[in-house]
């Protein structure tokens, strides 16, 4: 890497004899991926690049290192997590340039002043709770992560408890929706071919991620005893060994045809899918199945659906926690809860209509 943070496009396979730092480095890299940035005046894509090179030209130097140790570290587990702070920290740096006069951003850049403007015009904007504070505990995980790392005790986080909105855990206006079983049965109808259809089928089955779903290789499927598995990495890079219905497998057969490695899930052109080829797939089979008018479906959206599901056939609460692979209970409750709570006002409401029944016929 070059002193002005520079990274290079070329592929790996094109360095000579690479070194450790720069091997790492060019990890990092694949597995931030690629975003295409919203202009923030024009609302307008930019072309796709890759999130390092990004924070490699809005950060300053020290910090950018300190980034890269931090997100190429367990203390991010996730791919998604990964992801999801660099695209913070962009917003972050434009932030630092707009409101701080700052050109890269760095540690302590954003005050508890500039906190304070910014969560007030987030708030003025309509923005939901949950993002304003999604976007504030970047700022606190990255502080926390270079007190530790410097070992410099004076660093803390600029985001106070009195910064943060209150977020309501049963606020069912911005959660997830759910569909239905009929509602799935038409989006896996509204699929053209098979590997249209494992997409919805697999995701659904595994209650799984997006995440999950694009690195599942062919070679990752096993068989043994006469029963077909699955090795599947979930969120926090934990290995799972997944059985397959003989159904689920049946597609697979038909999907994959004559194909014995690669990618699991491939586009009907025959390409890897990513999460955004996914989510592209999804959302048209959505509209096409006319479910969740107005929202897109979302890889989410089968996972939530899935474990609702699992509740109103009765599955016990620990047999769904682990199912998800929730590391927390309370993840799993946010599903169940809203499913009974909605099912309680149904009842409740339906009760009211025998006080005034006879009365409003006049009126209707």
């Amino acid at each position: 890497m070059t002193t002005d943070q520079t990274l290079t496009a070329r592929p790996r396979a094109e360095l000579e004899r690479p070194g450790a730092a720069q091997e790492a480095l060019y990890w990092l890299r694949d597995v931030l991926g690629t975003v295409a940035p919203r202009d923030p005046h024009t609302r307008r894509l930019g072309e796709r690049r890759y999130r390092l090179e990004i924070l490699a030209e809005v950060l300053e130097r020290d910090t950018f290192l300190l980034v890269t140790s931090w997100l190429g570290s367990e203390a991010v587990p996730a791919i998604t997590s990964k992801q999801a702070y660099a695209d913070d920290l962009r917003l972050w740096a434009q932030v630092a340039r707009e409101l701080g006069g700052h050109k890269r951003l760095f540690v302590g850049a954003i005050t508890p002043g500039i906190i304070e403007t910014w969560t007030k015009t987030q708030k003025a904007q309509g923005k939901a709770p949950r993002t304003i504070n999604r976007r504030l505990s970047v700022l606190t995980a990255l502080s926390e992560y270079a007190r530790w790392k410097t070992k410099d005790q004076s660093l803390f986080s600029p985001v106070t408890k009195h910064d943060r909105p209150k977020v309501d855990p049963r606020d069912e206006t911005t959660a997830t929706p759910i569909l239905e079983v009929p509602e799935f049965q038409a989006v896996v109808n509204a699929a053209g071919t098979a590997r249209q259809a494992l997409v919805p089928v697999l995701l659904y089955t595994l209650a799984g991620r997006v995440s999950e779903a694009v690195v599942a290789q062919l070679h990752h499927l096993k068989e043994a005893n006469g029963e077909r598995t699955l090795d599947l990495r979930r969120k926090g890079g934990k290995g799972r060994v997944w059985p397959l219905p003989d159904r689920l497998c049946a597609l697979i057969d038909v999907a994959k045809a004559d194909r014995t490695n690669g990618p699991l899930l491939l586009d009907d052109d025959g390409q890897p899918m990513d999460r955004h080829g996914i989510g592209r797939l999804l959302t048209r089979l959505g509209k096409q199945a006319d479910v969740l008018p107005g929202r897109d479906l979302t890889p989410h959206v089968l996972r939530a659906s899935k474990l609702t599901h699992m509740h109103d056939a009765g599955t016990p609460v620990e047999e769904i926690q682990e199912y998800a692979d929730h590391a927390a209970i309370e993840t799993t409750l946010r599903y169940i809860r809203r499913r009974d709570s909605s099912a309680r006002r149904r009842q409740h409401a339906a009760a009211a209509v025998a006080v005034y029944d006879q009365l409003v016929d006049r009126f209707i």
